[in-house]
Formats: structure tokens, C-alpha cells, sequence
């Protein structure tokens, strides 16, 4: 089936990122906050970001989390709201729920990730990280994952439609019906559980839906939208809330 030299890619996509920390990541550039501070200052100062800084670290496997060690883990599986873009990583749910555990984080969250995406890191790091629970915080909308020898692609509707041209018509064709979302969930959320389930490892399924929930109850109640520094993430109330509900849950 495939050729003996074959090895699966289970690489971050921030693999030139490892060792490295950074001031910035994804949407969360300088560029984009000072343009929000001509035009959206007063929503900045309402999440408290006015000249806020804090720094993007990654350990050496290009993840944004601390060195994996041999210590009780849980392992977070998701997308920007998962790797905490435009928050400090001690705000964000997954490092409130492993602390509130007393476990490690093992965060392999992506900035645009998939649950493609998630079950292939799953795969390749579950053995090596060795979780006690597991974490899969499903990404918003149709989300797919390419990897060619070039680049690994997030096929989001908002990337093909400012740099992919070519793909156009096959997401338009994939969008056009929900079972293709739903299935791809669906599918990549019972591989990662059959990958516990094997091991004895808890695996909690966690919806997108619930996590931008908290986010309109938030807006409702404090009358404005709570939002992490970008502007385009939930903020750091929305993060502690919804840490609570899922550990309540557990």
C-alpha cells in the first residue's frame, strides 16, 4: 500500500517554531493591534489589552505547552481556541483545566486546525505522550487538512477564498451539504476515541458550539463581546467559564 520508505507526518505546524518563543502568532500580529488601536480602541480597553504584552512559546516538538515529560498529562486536541491565540497561555482552558487537575499540559492545539488535523497528531503523539485524559475541542465549520511535501494546508473557508483559488469549487461542493461536515467530525472523533479506548485513556468529545456560547452569555451580561487581544478569539473570561463548565463535567 505504501512504499517501505514511508513515514506519517505527525509534525506541528508550527515545526520552525520549536525552541522558539515569539511576541505575536497567526492573527494576533502587531500590524492587526495597532490597527485596532485607531479603530477599535475602545474595545481593546474594555478587555483590558491596552499595552498588554506576552509571548507565544513553543517546546522543542513545536507545540505551545511545556516539555512532555513522564508526569500525569492530559492532552488538548483543537484549533486557535485550543492553542489560545491572542491570550497568555496561563489564561487559556486548556492550562486552567490541567492545573485545576494537577496534571501537565500537553496542548497540541493549531491556530486553523481541523479534526483531521487532531487525530493526526493524536496518532502520532499518544504513545509518546502517554495522557490520562484526552481532549478534543471540536473546530468550528467545515475545516479540512492537506499535507503535500511543500506545506500542510488548513482548507478553511476564509484561506481558499483569499489564497486558494483553485480549491474554490471543492469546498463550495463540500459546504454545500452538512453531512460532510458531520461525518468528517464524526469520523475523526470515533478514530481518536477507538486510539483511548485502546489504551485506557478518558476521551471527552467538547462542541464548538458550547465554547462560542459562553462568549454571547458573556456579551449579554457585560454588555460587550469578550475577546481575547486579536480581537477574533474568545477572551479570557470566556476561557475561565467554560475551563469550569468542563471540569464540572467531568
Amino acid at each position: 500500500m505504501f512504499k517501505d520508505d514511508f513515514k506519517p507526518n505527525y509534525d506541528s505546524h508550527y515545526k520552525k517554531y520549536a525552541n522558539k518563543t515569539f511576541d505575536w502568532l497567526s492573527i494576533d500580529s502587531k500590524e492587526a493591534y495597532e490597527k485596532n488601536l485607531k479603530e477599535k480602541y475602545q474595545l481593546l480597553k474594555a478587555n483590558n489589552w491596552i499595552d498588554k504584552s506576552f509571548t507565544y512559546k513553543f517546546n522543542s516538538h513545536a507545540f505551545r505547552c511545556e516539555e512532555f515529560t513522564d508526569d500525569p498529562t492530559i492532552m488538548f486536541l483543537g484549533c486557535s481556541n485550543t492553542c489560545g491565540i491572542g491570550l497568555p497561555v496561563e489564561s487559556i482552558w486548556p492550562e486552567l483545566v490541567a492545573k485545576k487537575l494537577n496534571m501537565r499540559c500537553a496542548n497540541l492545539g493549531q491556530a486553523g486546525g481541523s479534526n483531521d488535523s487532531s487525530f493526526r497528531l493524536c496518532h502520532g503523539w499518544i504513545d509518546i505522550i502517554k495522557p490520562k485524559i484526552v481532549f478534543l475541542l471540536s473546530p468550528p465549520g467545515i475545516r479540512l487538512e492537506i499535507l503535500d511535501a511543500v506545506v500542510m494546508k488548513h482548507l478553511t473557508p476564509t484561506w481558499i477564498h483569499n489564497k486558494a483559488t483553485h480549491y474554490k469549487d471543492f469546498l463550495k461542493d463540500w459546504c454545500r451539504d452538512d453531512n460532510n461536515n458531520y461525518f468528517n467530525t464524526l469520523k475523526n472523533s470515533l478514530a481518536i476515541e477507538n486510539l483511548c479506548n485502546a489504551r485506557n485513556i478518558k476521551y471527552i468529545f467538547l462542541d464548538s458550539d458550547d465554547f462560542a456560547q459562553v462568549q454571547t452569555d458573556l456579551s449579554n451580561a457585560q454588555g460587550y463581546l469578550d475577546l481575547a487581544r486579536d480581537l477574533g478569539h474568545r477572551g479570557v473570561s470566556s476561557h475561565k467559564i467554560f475551563s469550569e463548565q468542563v471540569l464540572a463535567n467531568l
